[in-house]
Formats: structure tokens, C-alpha cells, sequence
């Protein structure tokens, strides 16, 4: 998965709705929660103050398991966005394997295979 296609799932979830998928050169318009029409969705993948803002649509009922997620990816107190991103499609039945590597990632690995 791509961050674009991260995003869009995030935002269908918390009540975003896509209006067109093409509309004047710009790729998708979009209704905000309250109605407004936006030319572009939170970048949840990118940016901890859309992702904390998501997490308030999944903390209800699937708090306990969004922390398990959270938990098995990263410390939850120290998680990056993507690593939130991908806790919470996770938590919603949405993530889908495949999806390109931070360059924190690659360097993760890459210093545990040098140990």
C-alpha cells in the first residue's frame, strides 16, 4: 500500500466522503465530517496531528485492539505516523501486505542484520 491509498482508507473510515475521483486537473474532491468540500484528505501516513485525530474515530470500541497493534509495531508512546497508520487499518481489517518501507525501516534492518 501506498501513503496515498493509506490515507483515503483512513479517511473513508472517519466519515470522509470522495465526491468525484477527478474534478477539474485535481485528483479527487472530497466532504469533510462536517460537510465542507477539500481538495485533498488529512495526510494520515505523514502527519501525527491528522493520525491522532483519527485515533479518536477507533478509541471507543477498538481500543483495546488499535493498542495491541500499536504495541506489536512500535512503542506507543514513541510511534511515528506511519507506524499509526498502519495500527489502525490494521485494527479495521484494511491493511494489506506489501507496503513500501520507511527509510527507518530499511535501517532497522539493515543494522540488525550487521549485528
Amino acid at each position: 500500500m501506498k501513503p496515498d491509498e493509506i490515507n483515503k482508507r483512513i479517511a473513508l473510515f472517519c466519515k470522509w466522503k470522495q465526491l468525484s475521483s477527478y474534478f477539474g486537473g485535481v485528483e479527487g474532491l472530497w466532504e469533510d465530517p462536517n460537510g465542507k468540500q477539500q481538495s485533498t484528505i488529512p495526510n494520515y501516513y505523514g502527519d501525527l496531528n491528522a493520525i491522532h485525530e483519527a485515533e479518536n474515530h477507533i478509541m471507543d470500541e477498538n481500543s483495546i485492539e488499535y493498542l495491541k497493534w500499536l504495541n506489536k509495531l512500535s512503542c506507543p508512546w514513541h510511534a511515528s505516523a506511519p507506524k499509526r497508520a498502519e495500527a489502525f487499518l490494521r485494527t479495521i481489517g484494511q491493511w494489506e501486505e506489501g507496503c513500501p518501507k520507511t527509510a527507518n525501516d530499511i535501517r532497522e534492518q539493515l543494522n540488525h542484520l550487521t549485528k
